[in-house]
């Protein structure tokens, strides 16, 4: 079935990650306090969607992001912090996949495949550069 955005509306938890996430969020830049923080979170996720065109909306660290992207088209996405990236987006079978090109600055590539494992479970496998892991949210 393909991957339907939409059913990511919603607040999601982190339930479980690889050994090697914590590492992977360093590596992505995330201080050891904002992922104690992520690690505890509920994070409120809308989405708005209209052909290929999607429309973000979350609710982070008192901050409210929103992005919009086209399926297939390098756009840019922005993030709590302010910081903007350039992304790519596209449906691959079941999973929604972000390529980040240079996710740093600094030429670090970063790819995201996030796919439903049920209506409740969303899992997000990340290659950052040289090191992989996964991720499951949960519905709360």
């Amino acid at each position: 079935m393909p991957f339907d955005a939409t059913k990511m509306c919603g607040k999601w938890k982190i339930a479980d990650t690889s050994d090697s996430f914590a590492q992977i969020m360093a590596k992505m830049g995330v201080p050891k306090e904002e992922l104690d923080i992520m690690m505890g979170a509920e994070f409120p996720l809308n989405i708005s969607q209209s052909g290929d065109t999607v429309t973000a909306r979350m609710d982070f660290m008192g901050k409210t992001i929103e992005n919009t992207n086209t399926y297939g088209v390098q756009g840019e996405e922005m993030d709590h912090h302010g910081k903007k990236r350039r992304v790519t987006y596209t449906l691959e079978g079941d999973s929604l996949v972000a390529v980040y090109p240079d996710y740093d600055g600094s030429g670090l590539q970063v790819r995201t495949c996030r796919r439903f494992v049920d209506d409740n479970t969303m899992r997000e496998d990340l290659n950052v550069g040289d090191l992989e892991g996964w991720a499951t949210s949960k519905r709360c």
